[in-house]
C-alpha cells in the first residue's frame, strides 16, 4: 500500500522533518495493522481465515490515537523488572542481624538494598 501527502501540506519543512513524517506515519500505520490483527483476533471465535473490517480499523485508530493500545514490552524493561524483583528478593533473604554486625556484610548489604532501590525506581519510572 502507497500512502502519499501532498508536498503542499509540508511547506516549511526541511529535509529531516519529512523524514521524521514518513517515518512517524510508517510507524502509525504499523501499530494501526497490529492492533486491527489484534482486534480481529479476539472478535474471530471461529478458526477461519481472519478478516479485518472497517470498524475494526475505525476502533484500531481510535485506541492507537489516545494511546491505548497493547504497548509493546521492551526486554530491556523486562529485564530490569526481574532485576528488581530478584534484588528485593535477596536483600530480603541476607537480613541476618547477628551478620550485620561485620563490616563487610554490612557493606555487601548495602550495596545489595541500593542496587534493589535503585532497579525499583528506574523499572517503575520506564513503566
Amino acid at each position: 500500500m502507497q500512502i502519499d501527502i501532498d508536498d503542499t501540506t509540508l511547506t516549511g519543512f526541511n529535509i529531516p522533518a519529512k523524514a521524521e513524517v514518513k517515518k512517524a506515519t510508517q510507524q502509525f500505520a504499523t501499530d494501526l495493522v497490529a492492533e486491527a490483527n489484534r482486534i480481529e483476533g479476539s472478535r474471530n471465535a471461529n478458526a477461519g481465515p481472519p478478516e479485518v473490517v472497517s470498524s475494526m480499523v475505525v476502533e484500531a485508530t481510535l485506541l492507537v490515537r489516545r494511546g491505548l493500545s497493547q504497548p509493546r514490552k521492551k526486554y530491556g524493561l523486562k529485564l530490569m523488572r526481574i532485576c528488581a524483583a530478584v534484588l528485593s528478593l535477596v536483600v530480603g533473604f541476607c537480613y541476618d542481624a547477628t551478620k550485620l554486625q561485620d563490616k563487610t556484610y554490612m557493606l555487601i548489604f548495602v550495596l545489595v538494598v541500593a542496587l534493589a532501590i535503585v532497579s525499583v525506581t528506574i523499572s517503575t519510572i520506564k513503566e
